[in-house]
């Protein structure tokens, strides 16, 4: 699937900015059905909110399930490689080698759907907009394994949270 210019689809390019957020929910919705297996399910959400203060660690805090609160926020150059990075391949089920080996079927899908992902955030996010990993301190239960974005478009943050638990 590389090669191909995902943002240059009418969906994409024509999709209102309003609209974005939710068509992201739905690939991200897919993505988590795709790659669920027994003991392995992934939770994948975007939400957003104002930066308030101008402070990022409250704004972010604000954004966190109950009981967790940001550990630290490491900025990144790119949050379009971060993204990429991380989707599919940090959540991929293991018990399946062969129907998730490079080029399968079920790969390709998951790899066409993270490129759908991309951009669709392109529409919400500037290549240059400022970004952070997110790393998430807890009293109660969090993903084994996650990887959070938060990103400052403006006056706006978005957290997009990446998890998945065994």
């Amino acid at each position: 699937m590389t090669g191909f210019d995902w943002a240059g689809l009418s969906a994409v390019s024509n999709a209102r900015l309003d609209a974005v957020p939710e068509m992201v929910g739905h690939a991200l919705r897919v993505l988590e059905d795709l790659l669920e297996e027994a003991d392995h399910a992934c939770t994948f959400t975007l939400v957003n909110g104002p930066l308030t203060d101008h402070d990022v660690v409250t704004s972010v805090d604000a954004l966190l399930p109950r009981r967790c609160r940001v550990s630290r926020l490491e900025p990144v150059t790119s949050w379009s490689t971060l993204v990429r990075e991380a989707l599919p391949g940090l959540f991929i089920p293991t018990r399946q080698p062969r129907a998730w080996a490079e080029q399968s079927p079920a790969r390709d899908l998951a790899e066409a759907l993270t490129q759908w992902t991309l951009a669709l955030l392109g529409r919400l996010w500037a290549d240059s907009a400022e970004s952070w990993s997110l790393t998430v301190d807890t009293d109660d239960w969090y993903e084994a394994a996650y990887v959070d974005l938060v990103v400052r478009e403006g006056d706006e943050l978005w957290l997009l949270h990446l998890g998945v638990s065994d």
